[in-house]
């Protein structure tokens, strides 16, 4: 009974952290994913709405799977479904493991970065343990009646699609890159200790000379406004008017801004012929912009060197006569708490009221064969 329940813990978080930090950054699983099938000889764009599709269902699956292990509902299904994706996840991470074709497996996307061969020892394990849950899956103790578990589930799955959407739409709630909000990137480029992809950060101008232009970017006092663009074929042009007065506002206020792709000349002369845009270029690796921003295009704020702010193309904020994109973006903790809120304090509420009515239903049940009891030796007595 111990035993099954550590597993049924030890799974059901595995479950609800890997399928909340996919929900939270979908576009990122979705570069993920993106670079199995390229290995595999299928190719997407980054922007396709089957990997997005792809990448937000394997995130609602693990997430549900994890709840419903949790509170010990929807028992058979839920163990053979655990088992059958461990048991393709474990082949699956096996085969990377052996040919090595991504530097990590992504399963808990850029919050927790394990090895091939640690992914597949962790897999391995899960899977052992969903198999003792399968074979003893009646000694789970249920938390939530089999009346009202439909409530829980349907809320757990608004939830985490909600979440997905939000994030696709907007940008992570959370952002788990090396390039999160209170960043210091003039430090990190000779810090020993700081991401690698952050000690290589570079930026080159868009000319045959291709000139080194991040260090004098981060050795910039005050703002720097950068447009990042990692695939400028693709890039969402529909806020091109927005992304102008933007700039327009920038040269009045004295504003650096930039605009940044991994394209070639050609490609950002097109861009400008269709945008009209007319701020400077600069070049990037297209993986490193994609981390900025998960966003084509998206917009990044430095102060001083420091990831100030980040918004993404539909999220684009007002400069003149404002001051709100002054303010440094959001704690990570902050955040944090407010997800783990927003999910966890409304299902306590329903387990609670779901508690409460078991309790009133044994407690009637209680009281009503009393009062049998009690009829049946007054009977008796009046018998006598």
């Amino acid at each position: 009974m111990l035993g099954v329940n550590l597993c049924r813990l030890v799974v059901a978080a595995t479950f609800l952290f890997s399928g909340f930090v996919k929900a939270v950054d979908p576009v990122g699983m979705s570069y993920k994913l993106n670079a199995y099938f390229s290995h595999w000889g299928f190719f997407f764009d980054d922007d396709s709405i089957r990997l997005l599709f792809l990448s937000v269902s394997l995130a609602c699956m693990e997430f549900v799977l994890g709840i419903y292990l949790l509170l010990g509902i929807r028992r058979r299904f839920t163990t053979a479904s655990v088992v059958l994706f461990m048991a393709a996840m474990t082949l699956l991470t096996l085969y990377v493991y052996l040919y090595d074709p991504v530097p990590d497996c992504g399963c808990f996307g850029e919050a927790v970065v394990l090895g091939n061969g640690q992914t597949l020892v962790k897999n391995l394990i899960l899977l052992v343990a969903a198999v003792v849950l399968f074979w003893r899956k009646w000694y789970i103790r249920r938390l939530i009646s089999e009346r009202n578990q439909w409530i829980t589930s349907v809320f757990s799955w608004v939830y985490v699609i909600g979440l997905s959407l939000y994030s696709i739409h907007y940008l992570p709630v959370l952002d788990f890159t090396s390039y999160k909000t209170g960043t210091d990137l003039r430090r990190a480029l000779t810090d020993p200790d700081s991401p690698v992809d952050l000690q290589t950060f570079v930026l080159f101008s868009a000319d045959e000379v291709m000139e080194e232009r991040h260090e004098a970017i981060l050795s910039d006092t005050g703002y720097t406004f950068i447009l990042t663009l990692p695939d400028i074929a693709l890039a969402d042009d529909g806020c091109c008017d927005r992304i102008n007065d933007i700039y327009d506002d920038c040269k009045d206020m004295g504003i650096s801004m930039y605009g940044v792709t991994s394209g070639n000349p050609s490609m950002i002369n097109q861009w400008k012929d269709r945008t009209g845009a007319a701020y400077p270029f600069l070049v990037g690796e297209d993986t490193q912009l994609k981390a900025m921003v998960r966003s084509n295009p998206g917009l990044f704020l430095l102060k001083d060197g420091v990831v100030w702010a980040k918004w993404s193309n539909n999220d684009l904020p007002l400069l003149a006569g404002q001051s709100d994109w002054q303010e440094e973006g959001d704690g990570q903790a902050e955040a944090l708490l407010k997800l783990i809120l927003w999910f966890f304090f409304p299902l306590s509420g329903v387990i609670f009221a779901d508690r409460i009515w078991i309790g009133s239903k044994y407690y009637r049940h209680y009281i009503f064969k009393k009062q049998l009891k009690k009829e049946s030796h007054e009977k008796e007595n009046c018998g006598r």
